[in-house]
């Protein structure tokens, strides 16, 4: 394994071993994504500043906020990574509560929307971007009413921060969906992931989806290939990394052998398809991480954004489908 790679997965590890011992309550897969979270921004995990960023949450958010369920572990986390977590989270909810103006119900998933634009957006532009946002999940809301939820409005939400306007990004997402759909046989939902994913690419759509699919095909071959679901949205990211499709193939399988030895990795942790999900993440955080450092880019830190996304939402769905199962479990005892 190259040694920032390496480097890389041992930080993981450790991080999680801290964060587990520091929050033993917490779902394994948020514990795994709070670690990478700490890994991504190059730092330790900090157990007591996530504990002392829960006191300002509990004083900022009530106890049936959106930022209060589910997710507030990871909006803890991010918190505690940011110079002044009160700001940071006065910040976030401004720009929630505008993203969710004339919403009746809106769930946790537009609350990390909301953290999207507010790390990802200068505080000038953030009003913009948010009635932009709004203006191009309508529409693609409006081509696949039953399919879009606010699941996607991240996604949503860093096609606007690409460069893209609200019709480029409806227009663009709707041609990549159709050619996944008809090249690949894929579900509307992980379609539909998997494009606005790739919209963010710059490279010709025909491209950028034939090497999508090839790679997921290529880990599929080498038994290290993720469900095919919202997950494969994954290796949407990696199309314009800077390596040849062997080289990522063999370091996401690197990886996953790696993984399969630690805990809660297995079967009993998170899975082979959630686990070959972080391997990805790892292959294509650290190249990233290479490439900003030889020469930053507007580019780069918006497909690093996207891919804290990708797995957030992600491991979001995954955490409220175990706690909805767990409760009904629990009640027919």
């Amino acid at each position: 394994m190259r040694q920032s790679l390496s480097e890389r997965c041992a930080a993981q590890i450790r991080n999680e071993e801290a964060l587990r011992k520091g929050h033993m309550l917490e779902f394994e897969s948020v514990i795994k994504l709070g670690a990478l979270m700490y890994v991504n921004a190059g730092r330790e995990a900090d157990p007591e500043r996530i504990k002392e960023c829960k006191n300002i949450l509990k004083e900022r958010a009530g106890i049936f906020s959106n930022f209060r369920g589910s997710l507030e572990y990871i909006v803890l986390v991010k918190m505690s990574l940011s110079d002044n977590p009160s700001a940071y989270i006065d910040g976030v909810m401004r720009v929630y509560e505008q993203l969710k103006s004339g919403r009746v119900l809106p769930g946790e998933l537009l609350a990390m929307a909301a953290t999207t634009i507010y790390e990802n957006c200068p505080a000038e532009s953030r009003t913009m971007v948010v009635e932009k946002t709004r203006e191009a999940y309508a529409g693609i809301k409006e081509q696949h009413r039953f399919l879009t939820d606010e699941s996607d409005m991240a996604f949503v939400a860093l096609m606007i921060l690409a460069g893209l306007n609200p019709n480029q990004a409806v227009n663009e997402a709707e041609r990549l969906f159709g050619m996944l759909k008809d090249g690949f046989k894929v579900s509307s939902d992980a379609a539909q992931t998997a494009a606005m994913v790739l919209a963010l690419s710059n490279k010709p759509a025909d491209q950028k989806v034939k090497e999508y699919i090839d790679l997921f095909e290529a880990c599929k071959t080498a038994g290290h290939a993720t469900a095919k679901d919202k997950k494969m949205a994954v290796y949407a990211t990696l199309t314009d990394v800077d390596a040849s499709q062997a080289e990522i193939v063999a370091e996401i399988s690197e990886v996953d052998e790696w993984l399969k030895q630690q805990k809660g990795y297995g079967m009993m942790g998170i899975g082979a398809s959630m686990r070959r999900l972080f391997a990805a993440t790892f292959v294509l955080e650290d190249r990233q991480a290479g490439a900003s450092a030889a020469a930053s880019s507007t580019a780069t830190a918006v497909v690093q954004a996207l891919v804290e996304e990708v797995v957030l939402i992600i491991v979001m769905l995954i955490v409220m489908s175990a706690v909805i199962s767990s409760s009904v479990q629990t009640s027919h005892h």
